[in-house]
């Protein structure tokens, strides 16, 4: 039973590694450059943002259910979104589609499906995704959350 364990770890790490190098190829960068010079206005500009799109990320999958913001230099806010049930890949295109007026919303729809993507290739005994929290700033990042 432990050797399972074991296993069922080092196969986690190996994911998350493949994650984190996957989830932050294109958006990392692009986070990183809607950051860079904004300071504080990007953080009203996030949370305005967020407002508006909160009924498409809830058609996609996504609860936003909290935003923190720091307002240090430079400026970083983390938004977590519960998980709700998987639409099909058309559907996500579609709201893809819908969001491409906001880059932001656009960087954190493909970010929430790929971390979900991610998520469904890991198995941890009766554990499934709960949460993803996305934070973005200069450094930005992702977590999951998984619970039974």
């Amino acid at each position: 039973m432990i050797g399972k364990a074991k296993e069922s770890l080092a196969s986690v790490r190996e994911k998350l590694s493949d994650l984190k190098s996957n989830l932050w190829d294109t958006e990392k960068n692009e986070i990183i450059n809607e950051f860079k010079e904004k300071g504080e206005s990007k953080v009203n500009e996030i949370l305005e943002m967020m407002s508006n799109y909160t009924s498409l990320f809830k058609e996609a999958g996504y609860e936003p259910v909290g935003i923190h913001a720091s307002l240090g230099l430079p400026p970083e806010i983390s938004v977590e979104f519960k998980c709700l049930p998987a639409i099909s890949l058309e559907k996500r295109k579609n709201i893809l589609k819908k969001s491409s007026d906001s880059k932001m919303a656009s960087i954190l729809l493909q970010s929430l499906f790929k971390a979900s993507d991610f998520s469904a290739t890991v198995r941890v005994g009766k554990f499934k995704l709960k949460t993803i929290k996305i934070t973005l700033g200069l450094i930005p990042g992702i977590g999951i959350s998984l619970s039974l």
